[in-house]
């Protein structure tokens, strides 16, 4: 109970930070359907689409090593600073590097966007590397607050800049990068990094062994690129800019969902690692993985019920052909809750390789399928490819954590949420409007009854914290 109640609070924390984020992003969902056109949509999401691609390329995912690495020296001053040191001039040099190559091919090649596309990269570098650092030192409150001003600000930028001057899809790009720099000052300020950097702790071994940790998970970031964004690049190159604004629209609540989701993960990455070395580990590993997965299915059902009412008010009619592909998407985005699950495990032994092993031949078969099936099938084959990636990498993994955590999976209840999924999935594209109503009533019926134990968990957490901040004033 006390590892669960530690899983809870540090859940609760970082999930008020990116609910913010998240709760931006969907009001800015209509501001971009209203105000964008789907071709310069489209064109945005591909660029930050390649983005995403370049940032773990960039940064050899030291973002992700800083967290790891740092968790093992909570207790240690030195051992942090050691850390931290030698992250940052790895990545002032990885900055420096970058920035050198990239107005080199600006010379050779024209580039749309081209200095707002550097300062993004550069600043969600930054970003990345200190957020997850002060994950790492355990610094979750200052972590949700940086997430809370980024989303706060890309809200405020975007406003001004489309609906105020008139701007057009560069202010995503804008916006982007103004709340990305803003966040990172806040964490400069606020934890004083500076106290942590000293050059005599500069380590060429301790940088050697940070990357042979982040440099494996690489290959697994381009691989769940390739899985999660290559068919919008197949769809631009085979269907145009204007038909991928609209699978961009039909991700954004699958995307959303995920985004929640990770900071359910990041907490699991940090518990897991934690109490990898316990005895109970194998019992409280499942009964975490089983309640997690089967809250997030759950979710996915009630928002599937829930859609056929509220889409055509929060998308535009331009739009509306984004409908029939999100129940498809929700339902692969349940074997990624799955996936990043049994992932955490891989994460708190330090199996990288492992990690990358993984998700390669899921990046194979979303490939192929999106390229043999696209033009034949449309938005259907990117979507279905996904569901197949998904559903071949979740199997894999969960046999192959098997060989040294014997996870269990409570496939009975897994059965009837997915039956349920189902019937959900056939109302939304009958979409009537006494079925909907009736499949609302019910799916909340069943969210609330198989999540109680979860349900009272956090709540009981949260009245514990406003106790405590009440007790305080």
């Amino acid at each position: 109970m006390e590892k669960t109640s530690e899983y809870a609070k540090n859940t609760i924390i970082l999930l008020l930070g990116k609910f913010v984020t998240q709760f931006m992003s969907i009001l800015l969902l209509p501001i971009y359907t209203y105000y964008l056109s789907t071709s310069d949509y489209g064109l945005v999401d591909i660029i930050q689409t390649y983005i995403s691609l370049l940032i773990p390329v960039l940064t050899l995912r030291f973002d992700s090593a800083v967290f790891r690495f740092l968790i093992d020296e909570r207790e240690n001053e030195k051992g942090k600073v050691i850390v931290i040191t030698n992250v940052i001039i790895s990545l002032l040099v990885q900055i420096i590097t970058f920035v050198l190559i990239y107005l080199v091919i600006g010379i050779f090649v024209d580039i749309s966007y081209f200095l707002l596309i550097m300062f993004n990269i550069i600043a969600i570098m930054l970003s990345n590397i200190l957020l997850q650092l002060i994950r790492g030192i355990g610094k979750n409150k200052e972590y949700a607050i940086a997430c809370i001003i980024t989303g706060i600000t890309t809200l405020i930028v975007t406003l001004i800049l489309i609906i105020g001057l008139k701007y057009g899809a560069e202010s995503i790009l804008i916006a982007s990068i103004l709340a990305n720099f803003i966040c990172s000052i806040y964490i400069i300020v606020k934890v004083n990094i500076f106290k942590y950097l000293q050059l005599k702790a500069v380590n060429k071994n301790k940088i050697k062994e940070i990357a042979k940790y982040s440099i494996p998970m690489i290959p697994n970031s381009l691989s769940w690129w390739i899985v999660n964004v290559s068919d919008r690049t197949i769809i631009t190159y085979f269907l145009g800019t204007a038909i991928n604004g609209i699978y961009t629209v039909s991700c954004k609540f699958s995307n959303a969902l995920n985004s929640i989701f990770s900071i359910f993960n990041m907490s699991w990455q940090e518990t897991a690692s934690m109490h990898i070395n316990d005895d109970d580990k194998e019992i409280f590993f499942s009964n975490m993985i089983n309640r997690i997965f089967q809250l997030f299915i759950s979710i996915s059902i009630i928002i599937i019920a829930c859609l056929p009412i509220v889409f055509d008010i929060i998308i535009g009619k331009e739009y509306r052909d984004a409908y029939q592909y999100i129940p498809i998407l929700l339902f692969a985005n349940i074997f990624n809750v799955l996936i990043n699950l049994i992932g955490g495990i891989y994460v708190a032994k330090k199996l990288t390789k492992k990690i990358s092993n993984t998700t390669i031949v899921a990046a194979i078969i979303n490939i192929c399928i999106n390229l043999i099936f696209i033009k034949k099938f449309g938005l259907f084959a990117a979507s279905i490819s996904t569901v197949i990636a998904y559903v071949a990498t979740s199997i894999y993994r969960y046999y192959d954590v098997k060989k040294f955590i014997n996870i269990k999976l409570n496939r009975k209840q897994i059965i009837i949420s997915m039956m349920l999924f189902a019937i959900a999935s056939f109302m939304y594209y009958i979409n009537n409007k006494y079925l909907n109503i009736f499949n609302i009533i019910i799916c909340l019926l069943y969210l609330i009854f198989m999540n109680k134990d979860i349900i009272y968990m956090i709540m009981n957490r949260i009245k514990k914290l406003i106790g405590r901040g009440e007790k305080h004033d």
